[in-house]
């Protein structure tokens, strides 16, 4: 199979990529747009506000915030969850159909504030850029943990291995976070895993396209045994002690997810560290399926908002209602 044509790219000649069989790029809506919720409550309607802000200026990087509406017009308080999207580094942006219909879904269902944030791709920005947005966006959610708010990392695919670097960056700057949600850790490695070796074919991660994008994302010359790729290599680096200091993690898999023999090192290393980790790697289907089924997606739903409830100490008060992230964000 040709990758290029599989993944829908191709190099510009001033060496840019065009990206030309992408998902749409759906508006913010600031007066909000209906989700459905199905709780305890039965099933019900909520309205989730979205508006873009600005990350940090000097790399053109910002955010997606998104706002569930209060019950009967008043907020709630309401945990934060920073949130990184998945494309293998080069594809797709926070304002992605696949990805802003997810953070909407989070945003009812959990409730919460989703703040997902646009991230520079590769090849034009390669690793580590995507890492120091991470950084970028931890230092923004920052005010929110000093007042009290439950803030939590998170990401898909790629996004995770994103969410897992800006875990480390928050233990490092002391901002507190209440828990860390890998979803499908997008991982690698210059030899083969049993996994990978089955993947030739995958039906939406095929080994060539997963080779190619680690070759777009990694910093040149750089193998899939670099720590931004390799979860040994970067264990190494990264070493027991900072892990130590990680709060608690959901670690989510899927059974034909080509990366998932690395999930598991990732996940034994965690314990071994003595971080509290729920893993839950036996999923049904393929890589990313929460994107292409409805009952895959309702199910991974579920499982972040369970874990983001019961980290987020209900009793609390965070001093900031949702109202107040709504005025941050400028909707």
């Amino acid at each position: 199979m040709d990758p290029y044509k599989y993944l829908k790219i191709r190099f510009n000649p001033d060496g840019s990529l065009c990206r030309y069989g992408e998902a749409p790029l759906l508006p913010a809506a600031p007066a909000g747009e209906p989700v459905s919720v199905e709780d305890d409550q039965g099933s019900r309607r909520i309205a989730v506000h979205s508006n873009d802000v600005p990350l940090n200026d000097a790399t053109g990087t910002g955010l997606r915030l998104f706002v569930p509406s209060g019950s009967g017009g008043h907020h709630d308080r309401l945990p934060l969850i920073v949130y990184f999207h998945g494309g293998g580094y080069v594809l797709f942006r926070a304002a992605s159909e696949p990805f802003h219909n997810t953070c909407t879904a989070l945003a009812a269902a959990a409730p919460a504030a989703v703040a997902s944030v646009d991230y520079r791709l590769a090849p034009e920005h390669r690793l580590p850029a995507a890492f120091e947005d991470a950084a970028d966006a931890v230092l923004w959610a920052r005010p929110h943990a000093a007042a009290g708010r439950p803030v939590f990392v998170m990401g898909s695919h790629n996004g995770a291995s994103i969410a897992f670097r800006a875990a480390l960056a928050a233990a490092d700057a002391g901002v507190e976070l209440r828990g860390v949600i890998l979803n499908q850790p997008h991982l690698g490695g210059a030899a083969r895993s049993p996994a990978e070796a089955a993947s030739v074919d995958d039906r939406v991660l095929p080994l060539p396209a997963n080779d190619l994008l680690w070759e777009l994302a990694l910093p040149v010359g750089a193998d899939r045994d670099h720590e931004y790729c390799n979860p040994e290599s970067m264990l190494a680096r990264v070493g027991a002690a900072r892990l130590r200091r990680l709060p608690p993690c959901l670690v989510l898999g899927r059974r034909k997810d080509p990366p998932r023999d690395r999930t598991r090192t990732l996940v034994n290393a965690l314990r071994k560290a003595g971080v509290a980790v729920e893993a839950r790697l036996d999923g049904a289907g393929y890589h990313a399926m929460e994107l292409f089924k409805a009952n895959c997606a309702a199910e991974f739903t579920a499982q972040v908002a369970d874990f983001v409830r019961r980290h987020s100490s209900a009793g609390t008060d965070t001093g900031a209602s949702a109202g107040d992230v709504v005025g941050m964000s400028k909707l």
